[in-house]
């Protein structure tokens, strides 16, 4: 997700605070009519609760509460408040996008990262893809007074990359009692903004590093705050090669292996950070064929593709939002 990025309005200089998160990096930007110095303290507590979150959700450090997850033998794990809402989004996103978004693939994750298929040995293209029962359908939580007991099959392994970053981010945005507020979860963005403010977003654009594809320009058409989410999702990053192929790191889970699409980057505008993520992936793994059928949905504000062949193509309701 890191494509999108959050930009300072040009009109008021808002308070922030930053750091790594999950592989990538997280920041917080406060906008009130407070003094800055206790904005840049709150956007610091804000950090600083984010990252205990994060700590406990990464796959990249071996004692977080998933890698103990992922690492425990038995079929049956309790887990924490954090943890279990964040699956229970997981399962919410698996049934919104038929089944597209499925954290239950860290081996086919690490598979595309490795050129070997899971257990086997064997590279992809010498193994079979299908299986007859997708790993997002193989778990399931029984929940208890803080937290619940996670159900899996041998084997189920969780990475929730993406779907945790857009989870913190929305989760961030709610500790912010600030007029406007925008975190940014390593590119998947939860924005709120008050009359009068504005909050501008960059999306990268691939084919150049370091220059821009897009800017989204954030305001409120109503009286009161409005809340929003961005995302960008696309196969430029988290990429390798092997042999003659190459891999990257959004997996269809109808074939787990790396999406086959035509589509470079989709940047989704929604109701929240976590929906965005959740849709942006989708259109990749969709292709420019099927993406905005399948985003054509009520949380969905408006999106942006970028195309193999270089075609730039978007929605009425992204158009409305371009600087």
């Amino acid at each position: 997700m890191i494509p999108t990025a959050a930009m300072a309005p040009d009109t008021i200089e808002p308070a922030s605070a930053e750091a790594p998160m999950m592989g990538g990096r997280v920041s917080v930007h406060l906008i009130d009519r407070d003094d800055p110095a206790r904005l840049a303290a709150a956007a610091a507590r804000i950090l600083d609760r984010l990252a205990a979150w994060a700590d406990r959700l990464t796959r990249f450090t071996a004692t977080s509460e998933l890698s103990r997850l992922n690492g425990a033998p038995g079929p049956m794990v309790r887990i924490g408040p954090t943890m279990t809402a964040v699956l229970d989004w997981a399962r919410r996103a698996e049934g919104l996008t038929d089944g597209l978004v499925d954290v239950a693939m860290l081996d086919a994750r690490l598979a595309a990262e490795t050129g070997r298929q899971p257990g086997s040995g064997r590279k992809p293209a010498d193994a079979r893809h299908d299986r007859t029962i997708p790993a997002s359908r193989r778990w399931s939580l029984d929940r208890r007074a803080r937290g619940a007991t996670v159900h899996r099959e041998p084997g189920v392994r969780f990475d929730l990359d993406g779907v945790a970053k857009g989870w913190l981010a929305d989760r961030a945005l709610a500790l912010a009692a600030t007029r406007s507020a925008m975190v940014d979860g390593d590119g998947d963005i939860a924005v709120r903004v008050a009359p009068g403010d504005h909050w501008p977003i960059g999306i990268a654009d691939p084919r150049a590093p370091g220059h821009t594809l897009a800017v989204l320009d954030l305001r409120t058409d109503g009286n009161g705050p409005a809340g929003m989410g961005v995302a960008t999702s696309g196969t430029s990053v988290h990429r390798w090669t092997h042999g003659a192929t190459h891999a990257h790191h959004l997996i269809d889970p109808r074939v787990l292996r790396p999406a086959d699409t035509d589509v470079v980057q989709a940047t989704v505008l929604a109701a929240t950070a976590r929906e965005a993520e959740a849709w942006a992936k989708v259109a990749v793994i969709r292709g420019s064929a099927g993406a905005f059928e399948a985003l054509d949905q009520p949380g969905v504000r408006g999106l942006l593709l970028l195309t193999e062949d270089g075609d730039l193509r978007a929605t009425p309701g992204m158009v409305r939002w371009l600087a």
